[in-house]
């Protein structure tokens, strides 16, 4: 494993902004800003964190009635961050291309330090989860012959990055999609790790990154803007990948599938919206909801049909614990919805 510390410390000052535009729909809170956002993360129905371009991050406290906005100063880089986490006291943002930055934040004072600097000019980091206050994990796209993996057991103050010796070998032309930071989904001590481009597959790691497996998908692939752009599990046993082909959004064809046994197995679901940049389970039911630029949708039945709920599209989509609230992310916007509202469009 290789390791690359940096420790830099600055202090980053708030902006709030609060452009609200609900229609007349006190369920639904519509905010403009200037970057363009796929990277969000729900601490609770009340808060929730994003990251963007333009050095951006902030977060909402309040149902995102109001935001703050924050910005990352590191030399003269232009900065885009498609990734976020959220421990207890901290909130980590990576950027993309290289060099990979990945900043840890304290969220009381809102002070960043930088704790991982890549500079391989392959560098493209896509997705960033924690399992737990110490624990954490980042993928991109292969700078050898694998997936690029980087872990944290003490709390993201240190990223190793795993060598290829221990990771399954990745096809020339395979990678994954910073399309909305969903290609970790996280149970237990197990992660998820969903690819496209030439090869659509899952990696299943246990022990917190330490065995790995790697499992073909039916979605589709071959070309490089297809494959698996999002995923989420609705426990060990079931996920759900979806995706599809960029270049041709309304195309269904292997476009979304089901795991029932772990990522080993996966049905096909050819009744979905087509393309999606992001889908995730509403906590503990089997209904889902799934955005791209083509607008927002909903399904109540495991992905077997999906009804269109919003015109509007959005790159990513956060959900609360509770199931309660929705957070949604596009460009130059940020959306907040009640699940009522979402559902009597």
């Amino acid at each position: 494993m290789n390791r690359v510390v940096v420790v830099f410390f600055l202090l980053s000052s708030s902006i709030l902004f609060s452009q609200s535009f609900n229609d007349g729909n006190q369920g639904k809170r519509e905010f403009e800003i200037d970057c363009s956002i796929r990277a969000l993360e729900v601490e609770n129905d009340s808060t929730c964190w994003f990251a963007g371009s333009k050095n951006k991050f902030g977060y909402t406290n309040d149902f995102g009635n109001t935001w703050k906005e924050n910005v990352i100063k590191y030399d003269t880089f232009d900065l885009e961050f498609r990734s976020i986490s959220l421990t207890t006291n901290s909130v980590f943002i990576l950027s993309i291309g290289s060099p990979a930055l990945l900043f840890k934040i304290d969220k009381k004072t809102l002070n960043y330090k930088l704790v991982y600097n890549e500079t391989n000019e392959k560098a493209f980091y896509d997705s960033m989860q924690f399992w737990d206050d110490e624990n954490g994990i980042a993928v991109g796209d292969p700078t050898a012959n694998c997936m690029s993996v980087i872990i944290t057991s003490d709390g993201g103050n240190t990223w190793n990055k795993i060598s290829c010796e221990y990771l399954p070998s990745s096809k020339e032309g395979e990678a994954a999609f910073a399309a909305s930071n969903t290609n970790i989904s996280l149970v237990d001590q197990k992660a998820f790790i969903a690819t496209g481009g030439k090869e659509a597959n899952i990696l299943v790691s246990s022990e917190y990154g330490k065995i790995w497996k790697k499992y073909k998908t039916p979605i589709t692939h071959g070309e490089k803007m297809t494959g698996i752009f999002s995923m989420d599990n609705l426990s060990m046993d079931t996920a759900i990948i979806a995706g599809g082909n960029w270049s041709s959004k309304e195309n269904k064809d292997k476009a979304m599938a089901i795991t029932k046994d772990k990522g080993i197995t996966w049905e096909l679901k050819e009744n979905n919206p087509g393309y999606v940049s992001c889908v995730q389970f509403i906590p503990k039911t089997s209904s889902l909801v799934a955005c791209s630029s083509n607008g927002i949708y909903y399904s109540e039945d495991l992905a077997e049909n999906w009804k269109k709920v919003i015109e509007e599209g959005y790159y990513s989509l956060r959900i609360s614990e509770n199931g309660g609230f929705l957070y949604f992310s596009g460009k130059n916007k940020l959306m907040n919805v009640d699940i009522a509202t979402l559902l009597s469009n």
